[in-house]
């Protein structure tokens, strides 16, 4: 799939008065990779501290608090097969002001000095800058270490995708951060600004064509024009299901499961599968929460989740380790049930009514609706929030059963107790 970006920069602009704020993303995009993610990472962070014009991170935070105390966040996700890096500034709207401070100008000459006139000497980032964010992020990526619940899920990926930098966290692994440096850092910056497929979101009570041409003026991208191409992470090739069973030092054993899904977002089969994750385990009304937790009091947690842009659906859980091999057969036998359209109507209604209740929630969150802005890339036409909650009441039984056959169970992974650690 491939997304022509017009001027170089892909803009959207969603209008609204719900909001006294104005919200700025600017979204990076770049081919994910195992080496450069951590780099990337560290960046997105180095990069919100100080700027030329503003050497510190006390005056950079002044000049914050005099635009009405405005707040710049940067992070970095997974979108498909490319890694991104989001920076954010929320501002108070100027037009609810008793001045006439041209604070949305103000605002987009802030991101344009923080993005592109960075504190930079030598072609190198600042040292103690670049320190810092190291740091803080190898002491995120360690606790992660002590985490079995998201180090079981990370496996699990390893299994299925093989080496795909899929399988890795988007902010990185800690091997790589002893190899930033302020210098190479600066190169992973000049690769961003002039390789990167960029998108600029604004939601606000604004003025579509106004703010398109005040982003222009502002954001002038010297990238290369490229379309954007975007393709979902392969499984490896391996039998199905495969099983695998691993040893660690656990309270409570941990049981993924993995399953390919037959369509993405996008796809008209989209809004079935939506509707089976919640049936199956995305809500404590859902099979898995009722059966396998609260009837047979076999797990301490379980719910399953989907990442619909690339057609993955992923089961997660805590059990007792004496009840292993009940729990993941339950889980098993739970969505053949569904496979076989064993499941109630007042079950299909629900989780349509809890789908519809959130998206109509994100609607009231300015990141959220930029995340479904983003999202819209993947789509010929873009789907309005009216559009998307027909298509969810219009899903029926006979919708989720069919998305349910055809979806196919590709790994499950286990860590408990005994093997080696026992010994």
């Amino acid at each position: 799939m491939n997304i022509e970006p017009q001027n170089n920069i892909h803009i959207k602009v969603m209008p609204t008065s719900k909001f006294k704020t104005t919200t700025i993303a600017l979204k990076f995009m770049a081919p994910m990779d195992s080496e450069t993610m951590t780099a990337r990472s560290i960046l997105s962070k180095v990069l919100i501290r100080a700027t030329k014009q503003w050497p510190s991170d006390k005056v950079f935070s002044k000049e914050l608090s005099q635009l009405y105390g405005a707040y710049v966040n940067s992070y970095v996700s997974k979108f498909k097969d490319k890694h991104v890096i989001t920076f954010t500034l929320e501002l108070v709207n100027e037009k609810y002001l008793t001045d006439k401070t041209p604070l949305f100008e103000k605002g987009l000459n802030l991101l344009k000095e923080m993005i592109w006139n960075p504190l930079v000497n030598d072609e190198a980032f600042d040292e103690t800058f670049v320190t810092q964010e190291k740091a803080l992020l190898t002491k995120k990526l360690q606790s992660i270490v002590d985490n079995k619940s998201q180090i079981s899920f990370l496996n699990l990926l390893q299994y299925m995708f093989g080496e795909q930098p899929y399988r890795h966290l988007s902010s990185g692994q800690v091997d790589y951060i002893p190899h930033v440096t302020a210098e190479n850092l600066y190169h992973t910056y000049q690769s961003m600004l002039q390789d990167d497929f960029c998108a600029v979101y604004v939601v606000g009570n604004v003025d579509e064509q106004t703010v398109k041409s005040q982003v222009n003026t502002y954001f002038n991208l010297n990238s290369k024009s490229y379309a954007l191409s975007l393709e979902a992470p392969q499984l490896q090739e391996h039998q199905r299901p495969q099983e695998i069973e691993e040893y660690d030092e656990v309270d409570q054993a941990k049981i993924n499961f993995g399953y390919k899904l037959p369509a993405t977002f996008g796809d008209t089969q989209y809004f079935a599968i939506a509707v089976l994750n919640m049936i199956f385990g995305g809500d404590p009304s859902s099979i898995l929460f009722n059966e396998v937790r609260e009837k047979q009091s076999l797990a301490y947690s379980i719910h399953s989740q989907i990442d619909a842009k690339n057609g993955y659906m992923f089961v997660l859980s805590g059990v007792s380790v004496d009840k292993v091999q009940t729990a993941k057969e339950t889980v098993i036998k739970e969505f053949e049930k569904l496979q076989q359209g064993q499941f109630s109507e007042d079950k299909l209604e629900l989780a349509k009514k809890v789908i519809i209740s959130q998206r109509q929630e994100s609607q009231d969150r300015p990141k959220s609706m930029i995340e479904i802005l983003n999202n819209n890339i993947l789509l010929d036409e873009p789907l309005t929030e009216s559009m998307i909650i027909k298509e969810i009441q219009q899903v029926t039984k006979e919708d989720v059963t069919e998305v349910a056959k055809q979806t196919i169970l590709d790994t499950v992974y286990v860590l408990t107790q005994g093997g080696e650690q026992s010994e």
